[in-house]
């Protein structure tokens, strides 16, 4: 059952959204929605094919439909007209604040910038290296596509390594090592699951947590955070 007291303001927002954006597909412009799953179907499709001249021209056809559907949208008009609202009173609190002097002291902290495994990306597929690589945790979002992350060519540390994923649309792939233990926090709007063996091809506006049961006292485990619109979620031994 969905529970509203562990939502922040943001889900707040984001349901608000949704539910504003499902009552203008249903009442107001029905032909817009169904255009906008359309233009998203023919851009991953000719994702898949982008190395040809057929694919490049469909998938920026693709791009340029949907962006023209969205913008005569009213919910894109409500998003940007909320934006600007927040702009501008995020200037007008910084006018107001005062000036603080903060004393600079010396330190001895040194940072540096790690190479990740993963980047954002808007459309596409991206995977892990399909051979010995360096693990860093995991935290990325995509608009529509495919990610694809093996652990079988990585060494997890101790205690709780961590992989969040994003996606409007699309599919993640995960393959777990035979001696790592795993729990599966997903939450969906419309889509299946396939987690070792569980499976449910129909999941509607739900929020899972499977784990294995040897999770909370293994040494070797990860604990894996995805969210979705619509989409499957494929986690797997090797």
């Amino acid at each position: 059952m969905f529970n509203f007291k562990n939502m922040n303001i943001i889900d707040y927002v984001l349901l608000g959204i949704i539910i504003f954006f499902c009552f203008e597909a249903v009442f107001i412009h029905t032909g817009a929605f169904i255009w906008l799953i359309v233009w998203l179907i023919i851009v991953y499709l000719a994702r898949q094919h982008y190395y040809r001249p057929v694919g490049r021209t469909f998938f920026w056809v693709g791009i340029i439909g949907f962006g023209i559907t969205l913008l005569g949208t009213m919910t894109f008009k409500l998003l940007l007209f909320l934006s600007i609202v927040l702009l501008l009173l995020h200037w007008h609190q910084s006018k107001q604040a005062s000036f603080v002097h903060h004393p600079q002291f010396p330190s001895n902290d040194t940072v540096t910038e790690k190479k990740i495994l993963f980047t954002n990306k808007w459309f596409g597929k991206q995977k892990t290296q399909a051979e010995p690589y360096e693990w860093d945790d995991i935290n990325i979002q995509t608009l529509v596509g495919e990610s694809a992350i093996d652990l079988t060519y990585t060494v997890l540390p101790k205690g709780e390594p961590l992989i969040v994923v994003r996606h409007l649309f699309g599919t993640v792939r995960i393959v777990i090592p035979f001696d790592v233990e795993v729990s599966v926090h997903h939450s969906v709007f419309l889509g299946s699951i396939d987690v070792l063996g569980h499976r449910d091809d129909q999941v509607t506006n739900r929020v899972i947590h499977l784990q294995t049961d040897g999770y909370q006292s293994a040494n070797q485990k990860v604990k894996i955070v995805t969210s979705m619109i619509a989409g499957k979620i494929e986690v797997t031994r090797e």
